[in-house]
């Protein structure tokens, strides 16, 4: 695991809080003090460009934001749907005869509304006037204490690992599952607690002798252990009492002789920020849980935390983008979502097989709700149930 293949492209070692404070005494020097003050940023910019205060006074005067409008520009969005006549532009003529098509077409406006909708984005949107049709969890917005240059925010992403042959010399082809933004000032587990996995939704057991059961606990109540393996440190979740050190199986077959590997060492989750992280942008790394359920950690981006960005520390670490998937539909009706999978069915066209829960009883039992024929069943969640 030390001696990883270094992927093309990804960057030497970043110290995340080494790059938080240069950035903060170097790049940012006035947000010591009094970040605020208009004065002190002056006085530093004169200092790093070596001009008078009265140069820099003039820069803002003429190349301020005020000056990057003409003076009779309309506040919203009204200028994208009017259209000069003395214009001669091709992208000006087709902008104007799609929104006349949209204007004059009620159907062609809903077929554009539909493909315009971001599927794969899951925003928290507070609409107080529809909270009681819209099942949000919507939170008042506070003032951050994550001012500017006081925080590094780090963009990462979840991917899924799949092989596309049967070749064991395949390469296996990274699938981007989720993406999120953190801060440097969270712990790894605020982190971990924001991944979602179709696994941790299983309940193992069989269940044909008596499908009504409803006893079973989810995986990720019973298997609570994990860790993030990151150049070379095992980042282990060992909040619970009962938790496991995924990582010590590993870490002995690292420390043979053979392997060339040497130690490794190994961290509380908990007790680690994200500001004390060694990591390389565009190196993979790995999230296991569930004992073997391996996920592909990508950091993306570094960068200073600012205005623009969300100020309530309670959004983080925040979801920004999601994949889809197709449902999972039963094999016999095809029409409802998988609710079982079945081993050794008779009346499955596969084996394994998914079954709706309506198709699955009316099969495997008689009127009674006794068992038909020699067949295991589990309870099954297919991805698109993760919300």
């Amino acid at each position: 695991m030390e001696s990883m293949r270094l992927l093309k492209g990804a960057t030497d070692v970043i110290d995340v809080r080494e790059f938080y404070e240069k950035w903060d005494s170097s790049v940012m020097p006035y947000l010591g003090v009094d970040q605020t003050s208009q004065d002190a940023e002056r006085d530093a910019i004169a200092k790093d460009m070596d001009v008078s205060i009265d140069t820099v006074m003039e820069l803002n005067s003429v190349c301020g934001v005020e000056t990057l409008k003409n003076g009779d520009e309309p506040p919203d969005m009204t200028l994208l749907k009017s259209f000069p006549d003395d214009v001669d532009l091709m992208a000006v003529k087709m902008q104007k005869h799609e929104m006349m098509k949209r204007n004059t077409s009620t159907q062609y406006k809903q077929f554009i509304n539909k493909k315009m909708k971001y599927k794969t984005v899951q925003e928290k949107i507070c609409n107080f006037s529809n909270l009681q049709n819209a099942n949000l969890e919507c939170k008042p917005s506070v003032p951050s204490e994550n001012q500017v240059g006081h925080d590094v925010l780090i963009e990462l992403s979840i991917h899924t690992a799949t092989c596309m042959g049967a070749s064991q010399n395949t390469q296996p082809k990274l699938g981007l599952d989720q993406r999120f933004q953190v801060l440097g000032s969270q712990h790894l587990t605020e982190l971990r607690d924001k991944i979602s996995c179709v696994n941790d939704l299983a309940i193992s057991g069989d269940f044909s002798e008596n499908p009504d059961d409803n006893s079973g606990f989810y995986a990720k109540d019973v298997y609570k252990s994990g860790f993030f393996y990151i150049e070379g440190v095992f980042y282990n979740d060992l909040r619970e009492v009962d938790s496991r050190d995924y990582s010590s199986i590993i870490r002995r077959w690292a420390t043979a002789e053979d392997r060339g590997i040497g130690p490794m060492t190994t961290k509380n989750m908990h007790n680690a920020i994200f500001l004390d992280l060694k990591v390389r942008l565009g190196q993979p790394y790995l999230y296991l849980h569930q004992g073997n359920c391996e996920h592909i950690l990508i950091f993306n981006d570094i960068r200073l935390f600012h205005n623009d960005d969300i100020q309530d520390r309670r959004e983080y670490p925040r979801l920004t983008f999601k994949r889809t998937y197709k449902r999972s539909i039963c094999r016999v009706c095809e029409i409802h979502s998988s609710r079982w999978l079945t081993y050794g069915s008779e009346h499955a066209p596969d084996d394994p097989s998914f079954f709706c829960d309506q198709c699955f009883r009316t099969l495997h039992y008689d009127k009674d709700g006794k068992k038909l024929g020699n067949f295991k069943a589990c309870k099954y969640f297919d991805k698109q149930a993760v919300l």
